[in-house]
C-alpha cells in the first residue's frame, strides 16, 4: 500500500471514486447524445426502404453495422421500434411515434444548422431554385435572366429534385426557392404565390395509332406504359401522382431525366405525359384531356425565408407570368 493511501481517509477514496464514476458516466452520456441524431436518421431510412439491406444500401453502410445501430437506438430508448419479419421491418407503435417526430426532429436540427451557418457566413449572399425534375416551368430561364441583371454579383444556385427532396431542401433551408407544378405536402406551412397554368401533352411515337388523334385520353392509352421521370427514391410517390391526378393506371416504365423519356418514347417503348410544349423531333404531341377537359397543372413558387432576394426573384417571377 502506498503512503498516500495511508494517509487518505476512506470516505475521501470513495468520494475520488464516485467523482471518477460519475465524469465515465457524462462521458457516456455525451457519446450516446451525440450518436442519436444519427442513429435516429438511420432509423428513418429503415422504416422508408421496409427492409435493412435496401436502407443499408441507400446509407453507405452494411447491413450488420446498420441494424447495430437501430439496436442501440432501442436499447438507449428502451423500448422496441421494429418488428423484424422475414422479408421485411415493420414499425411498432413506439416506433410509428419516433418516425413522425424524428423527421420534424431531423428537419429541425438541419434547419438550426443552415441557420447557425447562415449568421456564420451572412456575407456570402446567394439565390437557390430548385424546381422538380421533369417538370421544367418555361418561364424559369427568362426570370434567372431577369434576377442576374438586376443582381449580376449574386450567386445563382438552379437544379432540379424530387418533390419530396425539394421540399426537404425548402424545410432545411437548403434551397430558397420551389417551382412546383403542384400543391405543397400536406400539412406543411409556405409562403405560395400562383404563376401560371400549363396544359399536359404526350409525347408519343407517330408509329402508335393514337398519335393520329387531336387529343388522347387515359382510356385511349391503356395498352401502353406510361414514362415516369423520377429518381429511385421518387418512383412511388411520382407514380401515385400520375395515377391520381391524370387516371393513368398503366404499366410504369422510369427514367432519370426528359431527354432519356423522350429517346423512349420515340422507340415506341411507350408514352411521355408532360407539360413541356417543345416536343422533340421526330414524336408527336398530343393533348391529354381528364373528364372532357384538356388536362392542366398550376405553377406555383414556394418560399420559407423570404429575404430580400428571394422577394426580388418572387416578383420577377410574377412578372414574367403576368405577360405569358
Amino acid at each position: 500500500m502506498m503512503k498516500n493511501d495511508l494517509l487518505m481517509p476512506a470516505g475521501d477514496m470513495t468520494a475520488e471514486n464516485k467523482l471518477k464514476n460519475c465524469k465515465q458516466k457524462k462521458s457516456k452520456q455525451g457519446k450516446v447524445k451525440e450518436m442519436l441524431l444519427r442513429q435516429i436518421r438511420y432509423f428513418i431510412v429503415v422504416a422508408d426502404a421496409g427492409t435493412f439491406s435496401e436502407a443499408a444500401a441507400q446509407c453507405f453502410i452494411s447491413q450488420s453495422a446498420l441494424s447495430q445501430q437501430i439496436k442501440s437506438l432501442e436499447d438507449e430508448l428502451d423500448v422496441r421500434l421494429l418488428e423484424r419479419l422475414p422479408r421485411r421491418v415493420i414499425l411498432t407503435e413506439a416506433g410509428r411515434y419516433l418516425y413522425e417526430h424524428g423527421k420534424q426532429l431531423i428537419v429541425a436540427a438541419e434547419k438550426l444548422k443552415t441557420d447557425v451557418q447562415a449568421v456564420a457566413n451572412k456575407n456570402s449572399e446567394r439565390l437557390t431554385v430548385t424546381w422538380i425534375t421533369g417538370s421544367t416551368p418555361q418561364f424559369l430561364d427568362r426570370a434567372l435572366c431577369a434576377f442576374k441583371r438586376q443582381f449580376p454579383d449574386v450567386p445563382v444556385d438552379v437544379y432540379s429534385a424530387g418533390y419530396n427532396e425539394a421540399f426537404y431542401a425548402l424545410d432545411t433551408g437548403h434551397t430558397d426557392v420551389v417551382l412546383a407544378g403542384r400543391a405543397a405536402p400536406h400539412g406543411s406551412e409556405y409562403d405560395s404565390i400562383y404563376l401560371s397554368d400549363a396544359l399536359y401533352s404526350v409525347w408519343i411515337s407517330e408509329a402508335c395509332p393514337a398519335s393520329s388523334k387531336d387529343y388522347v385520353t387515359a382510356n385511349d392509352l391503356k395498352d401502353l406504359p406510361c414514362i415516369i421521370v423520377a429518381s429511385d427514391r421518387e418512383r412511388d410517390a411520382e407514380q401515385q401522382f400520375i395515377r391520381e391526378f391524370a387516371g393513368l393506371d398503366n404499366l410504369n416504365l422510369f427514367t432519370q431525366n426528359t431527354d432519356e423519356a423522350a429517346l423512349m418514347a420515340a422507340a415506341g417503348s411507350g408514352f411521355y405525359l408532360t407539360d413541356n410544349p417543345n416536343c422533340p423531333a421526330g414524336l408527336k404531341k398530343v393533348s391529354f384531356c381528364k373528364g372532357g377537359l384538356p388536362l392542366a397543372k398550376s405553377y406555383y413558387c414556394y418560399t420559407v425565408n423570404n429575404n430580400k432576394y428571394v422577394q426580388a426573384f418572387a416578383d420577377i417571377l410574377t412578372d414574367i407570368c403576368k405577360v405569358v
